[in-house]
């Protein structure tokens, strides 16, 4: 495990399933309806990570759609930066996915050692991010709607991988499912876009740029843009105009201007004046990257200002 793991990464003891082709080792992830274990692909004696949908969600249309859905958007998406899929099978009334192993840690994971990262170091995982994620957009029309610091990777070899396609959308899809309206979308609520929550505008890239800026501003201050108690009360205050989080630098003085208005930027809570593109995202965090703020700062403000000016 690379070096930025804790202690709570230690493999869970299990007895694994038997599937074809597959070795199983330990369990290495689980969420609310699966568990990841890391294993080895015998024909091609490769590391992989095997996850497996529980059987509760298995006879639950909805729920094997979702995961249905995860492993066909993997598997169409091919880039360095987003963990790559390698098929959905079904055995023994298991379904599972088998995908690349990333040989590493979550930036979570990563967030409960260091507890804030440094600017430079948020800057290098959303130039990672963006890139990845306007591959995604430009070439599929794929919306992840799930940015957060537990869907990013790093390897150990640093290289940063996006993670978790399972809430993912294409355009085509919503439009061929609901007649050009958004379905149902669900995400993590303390990073999710005020569109869907809402429900009142089209779902697109701007979402995920939204959920980006809330990724980097947790990464970057130590605290998430709403630290408030329960799930609603956290929905309403990214849906709330009159809620503003703390500009980052009131939090952490050392970040530059240029990191709280390229915040400011991907915060709006309106996506009509939100950042646009990740074209534009990368261009003011490459600019960022290198030191020179001063084309950005030119630019002035965004017309709707959701980021409380620092005291």
């Amino acid at each position: 495990m690379a070096d930025g793991a804790d202690a709570s990464l230690r493999p869970v003891r299990a007895r694994p399933p038997e599937l074809p082709g597959l070795a199983l080792h330990d369990v290495i992830g689980r969420g609310g309806m699966s568990v990841v274990w890391r294993g080895t692909d015998l024909a091609r004696n490769i590391p992989v990570a095997v996850k497996i949908l529980q059987r509760d969600f298995a006879d639950d249309r909805d729920d094997l759609h979702q995961f249905f859905q995860e492993a066909r958007v993997a598997a169409m998406v091919r880039h360095p930066g987003i963990v790559k899929g390698y098929g959905l099978n079904r055995k023994n009334g298991l379904y599972y996915i088998v995908m690349e192993y990333v040989d590493g840690y979550n930036l979570g994971q990563l967030l409960e050692r260091k507890k804030r990262l440094s600017e430079y170091d948020v800057l290098a995982v959303a130039e990672s991010v963006a890139g990845a994620l306007d591959f995604a957009w430009t070439r599929h029309r794929i919306v992840h709607c799930d940015i957060k610091p537990e869907n990013i990777m790093v390897n150990s070899d640093g290289a940063v991988k996006l993670a978790d396609l399972g809430l993912s959308h294409t355009i085509s899809l919503l439009s061929k499912a609901s007649g050009g309206q958004a379905a149902e979308i669900v995400g993590t609520p303390a990073y999710m876009a005020p569109e869907l929550i809402s429900g009142e505008s089209a779902v697109d890239c701007r979402s995920d740029i939204y959920s980006l800026g809330a990724t980097m501003y947790h990464l970057a201050t130590g605290r998430t843009l709403f630290p408030l108690d329960g799930n609603d009360d956290i929905l309403r205050a990214h849906v709330d105009p009159a809620m503003r989080a703390p500009d980052p630098q009131s939090i952490v003085p050392s970040l530059s201007h240029g990191f709280s208005r390229l915040a400011e930027a991907m915060l709006v809570k309106d996506p009509a004046h939100r950042i646009k593109n990740w074209s534009r995202v990368l261009e003011i965090v490459r600019t960022l990257i290198v030191g020179g703020r001063a084309a950005f700062l030119r630019t002035g403000s965004p017309s709707s200002v959701e980021i409380a000016p620092a005291r």
